[in-house]
């Protein structure tokens, strides 16, 4: 394994055609490993075993190749036969820039709260960064089949590296949550020869149209909402008719490119008192276009081959449980076996620590 996973990172992005083919189907070189080193003591995860940050081939937004990185966690101990059962986290937006990306920061302290449950339940964790973060070429931000194939194509990566089960559950939070739905239904068509076994999405962002029609978009004396500053970035390379200076004010573009250095902590304090109408031209009509150009990424409704467990938090003010009913409403009326989980007295930070135990449960039953 030592000698195979040397090779395979002295391919460092120039891999052949015939590498990487664990759990494949279609181009062989998704999911390949092209570097791997330990993972830092700080940024391990309490009780796991080995721990490596990667960076492994993956499908990007645009259908070609991407670079992206990642960390691999294992429980400690022996694994069992047939390997260590795979949970695929998709972690929440924290940003664009390099810097923001997980496997240089760490997981935040409640999704730390989740990955080390289940560690600790005997699962593998693997962390992507989604394309753009931390690896060449810009971020495409909100994408859902790219959030889909990176979280998928770790566990490919996972299968060169370590001794881990084909067997494997898309699992996410807030961003990471609206990922992991997309690879709930993307999986068995993009990996087949995985096994995925569901979803668990925790306060997943979903229904974007719903959010871009609501004043918080359009009211121009609204405190402007950091996402837009983000999309504003974003949506210039994923969307060839779509320029910043059509939407945004001088004072707004600013924002815009501070958005591509800056992560969340830094965006929340710079758009503080900023109001959609000092950001935005016309915040209504530029609401319309981003709902318009983010109609691809909502969330595919259809029926789901494996079950879905959605969890929100009821006290959640950032991102309203309305929304997440809905999707489940709407997956629900399609034909897939979703499982909708209220939980009082939690918000969108509080949500992970709180069902920590739940999540480890909810696995157990995926993979039973």
């Amino acid at each position: 394994m030592t000698a195979l996973v040397a090779a395979v990172v002295l391919l460092a992005g120039g891999a052949p055609a015939h590498a990487g083919t664990a759990g494949g189907s279609g181009p062989e070189w998704r999911g390949t490993p092209v570097r791997l080193e330990p993972l830092a003591e700080p940024l391990r995860l309490a009780g796991a075993g080995r721990s490596w940050s990667l960076r492994y081939l993956s499908t990007s937004w645009n259908g070609g190749r991407a670079v992206v990185g990642g960390t691999l966690s294992l429980p400690s101990g022996r694994p069992p036969s047939g390997g260590w059962p795979v949970v695929s986290f998709g972690h929440g937006f924290n940003g664009v820039a390099d810097a923001c990306a997980p496997s240089r920061t760490g997981p935040s302290p409640w999704e730390r709260a989740a990955q080390e449950a289940l560690i600790a339940a005997g699962y593998a964790v693997a962390v992507t960064d989604y394309e753009g973060l931390g690896t060449p070429g810009p971020s495409p931000g909100i994408h859902g089949r790219s959030e889909a194939y990176n979280m998928i194509d770790i566990v490919r990566a996972a299968h060169v590296i370590a001794p881990v089960s084909r067997s494997w559950a898309s699992a996410g939070y807030s961003m990471g949550g609206h990922a992991a739905l997309f690879a709930g239904a993307l999986a068995h068509r993009y990996a087949p020869a995985l096994r995925h076994t569901g979803t668990i999405a925790m306060a997943p962002i979903t229904q974007w149209g719903v959010q871009l029609a609501g004043p918080a978009f359009r009211d121009p004396g609204a405190q402007v909402p950091f996402t837009v500053l983000y999309s504003g970035r974003t949506l210039a390379l994923t969307d060839p008719g779509f320029r910043p200076a059509d939407w945004f004010t001088p004072a707004g573009l600013e924002l815009v490119d501070l958005a591509g250095r800056a992560c969340v902590a830094e965006m929340l304090q710079a758009v503080a008192g900023h109001g959609n109408g000092e950001v935005l031209k016309d915040p209504a009509a530029a609401a319309d276009v981003f709902a318009r150009a983010l109609a691809d990424d909502e969330v595919i409704v259809s029926r789901y081959p494996r079950p879905v467990y959605i969890a929100h938090g009821v006290a959640d003010d950032g991102v309203p449980i309305a929304l997440s009913e809905l999707t489940a409403r709407q997956l629900s009326g399609a034909g897939s076996d979703v499982t909708f989980v209220p939980v009082p007295g939690a918000d969108h930070i509080t949500l992970l620590p709180m069902i920590a135990a739940r999540v480890t449960g909810w696995a157990g039953l995926l993979f039973g």
